[in-house]
C-alpha cells in the first residue's frame, strides 16, 4: 500500500506495542527477584540471558527479513516476542529465568531490526525524518506498560497472571497494525548475498556511538525499579511512576528529535544529549529520596532519548548498502551494551552497592564526544 497517515500511525503503534510488551516486565523484576529468592549477582546473570539471545538473533535476522520481508517479520516476529514473554513468569530459579529471557531475546532481535528497517523505508518514501518520532511512541508505550505493571503489582496480582492476560492481547494488536504498514521496498535479488563482516569507516564509528546511551538506558530499564524499591523503599506503583518519568521524558524529547536534527544536525543533538545523560545517571544513583530520583530519572531520559534513533536514521541513509543491513549491523554492535550491562552492574552492585553501580556509569556519557566531535555536524 502507498504511504498514508494511517500506515504511518500503524508503524508508530507497532513501536508502542513492542515497548508495552517489554515494559510490563521491568517493574516486576523486584517481585521476581523476591519470589525466586535471588541475590543481586544471580539476578544479574539471569538478566544477561536476554541480551545474549538478542545478539544471537541479530546474526540471523537478515535471513528472516530476506525470506519473509520486513513487514511480515514485524507481524510474526513481534507477535512471537509477546507470547515468549510469558516464559519468565514460569521460571523456578535463576537458570530457568535466564533461559526464558534468552528465548525472549531471540525474538526481540527480529522485531527490533524489522520495525526500524520499516521506519527507515518509510522515511525514504516520505522524504522526511520520522525515526525519532517512532521511537517516541516506543517510549510512550514504555510509560503505559510500566504504569500498567505497577498497577498490577500494587493490586497484588501475580506476574504470571499479568502476563497471561496482557501478552496475547498485545500479540493480536501487533498483527492488526503491522499488516497496515507500507509495502516492502522491492530488493534486487540478483545481488549475491554477503556474509556478515565488521563494518568499516563511517559505519563502524556510527555503530559505536550509541553504546554508552544503551548501557545507561539498559541500567534504567533493568535496575531502576530494584533501586527504587529496595534502596529508597518506594511502593510498587510509585516505583513504576518514577520509572515512567524516565520513559516519558524519552518520549517527549524524541518527539522533538526530528525537528531538532533538522535544525542543528543529528551530530549536534547527539552530543548535547550525551552530556545530559551522563549528569542524569550520576544524580539518579546518588538519590536519597523520590524528590531527587524522579527529576534525575527524567534527565537521564532526556539524554538517552535521541542518541540511538538518530544514529539509526543516519546509518539507514548511508549509501551503498540496504537499510536493513545497516540497521542490523548497528543494532548488533551497539547492543553489546546490553550484553555488558547486567554482569557489569551486578558485580559492581555486589561489591559497592547498587547506587554506586549506577553512578559509575556516568563516564559512558562521553562516548559520543570521543567519536563525533572531530567529524562536525551533518
Amino acid at each position: 500500500m502507498p504511504s498514508s497517515p494511517g500506515s504511518l500511525t500503524s508503524l508508530r503503534l507497532v513501536f508502542a506495542l513492542n515497548a508495552l510488551g517489554l515494559s510490563v516486565w521491568f517493574p516486576r523484576i523486584p517481585d521476581v527477584k523476591q519470589a525466586l529468592d535471588l541475590d543481586v549477582l544471580e539476578l544479574a546473570f539471569a538478566l544477561f540471558g536476554m541480551p545474549a539471545g538478542t545478539m544471537l538473533g541479530f546474526l540471523i535476522v537478515e535471513r528472516i527479513t530476506d525470506r519473509l520481508g520486513v513487514r511480515k517479520t514485524c507481524v510474526w516476529g513481534g507477535s512471537i516476542f509477546f507470547l515468549s514473554f510469558i516464559g519468565p513468569a514460569l521460571a523456578t530459579g535463576p537458570v530457568t529465568l535466564g533461559l526464558a529471557l534468552f528465548v525472549c531475546g531471540l525474538t526481540i532481535a527480529s522485531i527490533e531490526v524489522a520495525m526500524n528497517a520499516k521506519a527507515s523505508q518509510t522515511e525514504t518514501e516520505l522524504g522526511r525524518r520520522i525515526m525519532t518520532g517512532c521511537h517516541a511512541w516506543w517510549s510512550f508505550g514504555t510509560v503505559t506498560g510500566a504504569l500498567v505493571a505497577g498497577a498490577f503489582a500494587q493490586a497484588g496480582i501475580g506476574f504470571l497472571t499479568q502476563q497471561i492476560i496482557l501478552q496475547p492481547i498485545f500479540a493480536v494488536l501487533n498483527v492488526w497494525f503491522a499488516l497496515r504498514m507500507i509495502d516492502d521496498v522491492a530488493l534486487d535479488r540478483s545481488t549475491p548475498k554477503e556474509k556478515f563482516r565488521m563494518p568499516e569507516g563511517a559505519l563502524l564509528v556510527l555503530c559505536m556511538v550509541p553504546i554508552g546511551a544503551l548501557l545507561i538506558e539498559g541500567a534504567m530499564l533493568e535496575w531502576s525499579a530494584l533501586f527504587l524499591r529496595e534502596n529508597l523503599e518506594l511502593d510498587p506503583f510509585t516505583t513504576s511512576a518514577t520509572f515512567s518519568a524516565f520513559a516519558l521524558s524519552m518520549g517527549i524529547v524524541r518527539l522533538l528529535g526530528d525537528p531538532l536534527a533538522e535544525r542543528f544536525g543529528p551530530h549536534g543533538v547527539i552530543l548535547g544529549s550525551a552530556a545530559l545523560m551522563g549528569v542524569g545517571i550520576l544524580m539518579f544513583g546518588g538519590s536519597g529520596s523520590i524528590y531527587m530520583a524522579a527529576p534525575a530519572a527524567a534527565m537521564v531520559g532526556l539524554g538517552c532519548g535521541n542518541i540511538y534513533p538518530l544514529t539509526m536514521s543516519i546509518v539507514g541513509r548511508l549509501p551503498g548498502t540496504k537499510p536493513a543491513r545497516n540497521v542490523a549491523t548497528l543494532a548488533l554492535i551497539a547492543f553489546t551494551a546490553f550484553l555488558i550491562g547486567p554482569p557489569l552492574i551486578g558485580v559492581a552492585a555486589k561489591l559497592f552497592g547498587l547506587p554506586m553501580a549506577l553512578m559509575i556509569l556516568s563516564p559512558f556519557g562521553v562516548v559520543p564526544f570521543l567519536l563525533l566531535r572531530r567529524q562536525g555536524r551533518h
